[in-house]
């Protein structure tokens, strides 16, 4: 890669008669955008990026403090040097080679990502970009864009600056750019039905769904499921008056009938701010409360706080926000049931124009300020959640120009590209796997409740997701899914409202996946433009050898990475296999083919069988390998009957004992296969001392 270093002034929001001519145009100051920016100018290409706004690094920089990484070792590239940079400000190093510790919740580091104060990331983006020479148009609010056939000649912008390009990127989190090309795009939930998920759509989440009674957190604010003190859901009444629907519902409700789950639907995820907040004094603004604080608004709030004391519950704060420390006495404050998120609002805010977000991030502000009011002042409200907010105020420190009240609003979703590609729960859950990958995404399902609304005369949280993904490791994000159709625009990547349906983006838009796919879209940017083509045709392997050579991380093999080997030769899944009987799918022991693996639960001795039938490309002698799982209630006697056509033999399996031998799996023998289909391998569960599992077999050509 070709490291350019252009001497060129930074632009400045007062200079508003500029045209900028460039290579590169990003639009968004986003970590994405930083990342998209850098990258670009690294390879030699003239750069200018464009921020609405005064800062630089979104919401990584904006209160985001505690970064959702997910797997740390699935992160390369320009977001890895970001991170490392980034605690080196404190004198600390990353251990990239670690993987995440579910045991190790929130606190210091976050799956591997140093929690940092946001003027320190907003520090490093700063210096990362003027090390690169990027060009840097502050306070520069997109107001058309000029197109030429199917590309984008320039952006008009409010003030009347222009830039002028060969490649565009959109690096919001709105998708602004996007929308103003005319590029195809969604703002609804997809009917499960349309790309054959099950997340999507009207959404009520079994572990949210109001309930009586709730266990008492641990010290950590947890359940030993790991449900948060955060997330309460008492059944409330919605009504003013309780029990009278024609009252009409009570504040912070919304409108509007249940539905039917798993069909289309519109709605985006709640908004919030994620607020760095301190408890040193000297260091300390007051949380003033909103000129226009209604008690009367939070009532809600206060039933809540009603059931959780008739639960029994000891309440802190933590029953209103999931706190993390951060370095020099500040926390990283997310939300909870009663947070900092405000259903409903955010179903307007893509579409609404810049001086319509002012207004409804000021609408945010003063209903969680108002929030702070209720807590403080509530009789209500238990006198330790009193006393644990007044130890808290806004940090004189970081957000100067906003008071210490963060300048960037939480844009957990917005506008959603429909590109030719579009990532689903198929690829986030591993179930198809895409070929073209420009990096990977490793985190849960995390999509925030999109309603607060009144079903069967309770309140209910719709469309909150909070989950895995089957147990899959980190999956492909698919070089089609941050390109537009061809027909609707030739020169344009989109990096965070890619093309993924509602369900599979609740896990792509976390920041790291985001900086990952903003650093592929510039290369692929770039190589583009030396070869003067649409970026839908750039070849893909040529891509990938210069995100190869940057560092990028593009595939997983969960294999390899837990176990220190690759699966060779001819591998199937117990999930390939045919069954004769009832057999159990569990993720619960360690294993090495696909999501999980199969048991027969210790039932049905002599009626249970699991055959698998390779597809031989060539006659010849093969090392078999059966996979199976370890438990002491396993089976040592488990017969596995090999029939290669010619011949059948049965060895037995003794499954106590370990599946790993030098290195590999557990060899039961060699064996001749003829080429095709013809033979096949039975594990069964005749005559067995215990459970059987099954989790595929493996073939390997003896030379």
């Amino acid at each position: 890669m070709t490291v350019a270093r252009f001497n060129l002034e930074w632009i400045r929001s007062g200079e508003k008669d500029k045209v900028v001519e460039a290579d590169v145009c990003v639009y968004g100051g986003t970590s994405g955008g930083v990342t998209a920016a850098v990258q670009a100018a690294r390879m030699g290409k003239k750069v200018v990026l464009v921020e609405p706004g005064n800062h630089l690094g979104g919401m990584t920089s904006g209160g985001l403090s505690a970064v959702d990484i997910g797997e740390p070792r699935s992160v390369g590239g320009l977001a890895r040097e970001y991170f490392t940079r980034l605690v080196d400000s404190y004198g600390k190093e990353l251990n990239w080679g670690e993987g995440f510790d579910k045991g190790k919740r929130g606190g210091p580091a976050t799956g591997g990502a140093y929690s940092i104060e946001p003027h320190v990331a907003e520090r490093v983006f700063d210096t990362m970009a003027e090390e690169a020479g990027v060009i840097v148009l502050r306070n520069a609010r997109l107001e058309g864009v000029e197109k030429e056939g199917k590309k984008i000649a320039a952006l008009t912008m409010e003030d009347g600056r222009m830039v002028k390009a060969k490649m565009f990127i959109d690096t919001t989190y709105e998708g602004d750019l996007m929308a103003a090309a005319d590029v195809t795009y969604t703002l609804t939930r997809e009917a499960n039905a349309q790309y054959g998920e099950e997340l999507n759509g009207i959404h009520y989440n079994e572990k949210f769904l109001p309930r009586e009674e709730f266990d008492q957190p641990g010290e950590n604010g947890r359940l030993p499921s790991g449900h948060g003190a955060w997330d309460r859901d008492f059944p409330l009444d919605p009504f003013v008056v309780k029990g009278d629907p024609s009252s009409g519902l009570l504040p912070l409700i919304n409108e509007g009938e249940p539905g039917t789950p798993g069909e289309a639907a519109p709605g985006v995820q709640a908004y919030c701010f994620r607020l760095c907040l301190t408890t040193d004094d000297s260091n300390m603004h007051p949380i003033d409360p909103p000129e226009d604080y209604d008690p009367k608004r939070y009532e809600l709030v206060g039933r809540f706080v009603e059931a959780c004391i008739a639960n029994g519950d000891d309440m802190d704060l933590r029953w209103f926000s999931k706190h993390d420390l951060l370095p020099n006495d500040k926390w990283d404050f997310n939300t909870a049931t009663f947070g900092g998120n405000l259903p409903g609002l955010s179903w307007d805010w893509p579409e609404a124009s810049y001086d319509e977000r002012v207004q409804l991030a000021k609408e945010l502000e003063n209903y969680h300020r108002g929030l702070f009011e209720f807590l403080r002042t509530d009789p209500r409200v238990p006198e330790k959640v009193k006393s644990d907010l007044a130890k808290f105020g806004l940090p004189k420190d970081e957000f100067l120009d906003t008071g210490g009240w963060p300048h960037q609003v939480y844009i957990r979703e917005g506008r959603r590209m429909v590109s030719d590609f579009v990532m689903t729960e198929h690829h986030t859950f591993g179930r198809e796997i895409p070929e073209r990958s420009v990096g990977l995404g490793s985190y849960g399902t995390d999509a925030h409740e999109i309603r607060r609304i009144a079903k069967d005369g309770v309140v209910v949280r719709e469309g909150k997701i909070a989950g895995g993904r089957g147990g899959f490791g980190p999956y492909r994000i698919d070089y089609g899914a941050i390109v537009p159709k061809k027909e609707e625009c030739e020169n344009l990547f989109v990096t965070f409202a890619l093309s993924a349906s509602h369900s599979a983006f609740a896990s792509i838009r976390m920041e790291p996946p985001f900086m990952i796919t903003s650093q592929s879209a510039a290369t692929a940017a770039c190589l583009s433009i030396d070869q003067e083509i649409a970026v839908q045709d750039l070849e893909y392997d040529v891509l990938k050898e210069e995100l190869e050579d940057d560092g990028q991380i593009l595939t997983w093999d969960p294999v390899e990475r837990k176990f220190g080997f690759k699966l060779t030769g001819i591998v199937v899944d117990d999930s390939e296999a045919e069954y004769v009987g009832d057999w159990v799918k569990s993720g619960a022991a360690p294993n090495l083919s696909g999501n999980d693996y199969r048991h027969d639960g210790g039932t049905g001795r002599g009626s249970k069988s699991a055959t698998f039938r390779p597809e031989i490309p060539e006659a010849g002698n093969y090392d078999l390998r059966v996979f199976y799982t370890v438990h002491e209630n396993r089976a040592t006697n488990v017969p596995v009957t090999i029939r290669t056509g010619k011949s059948e033999e049965t060895v037995t399996v003794n499954q106590e004992g370990p599946f790993i031998v030098d290195n590999a799996p557990r060899s039961v023998g060699i064996f001749h296969f003829d080429a095709g289909s013809s033979g096949t391998v039975t594990v069964s569960n005749t005559g067995v001392n215990g459970v059987v599992s099954v989790d595929g077999i493996q073939l390997v050509p003896v030379k």
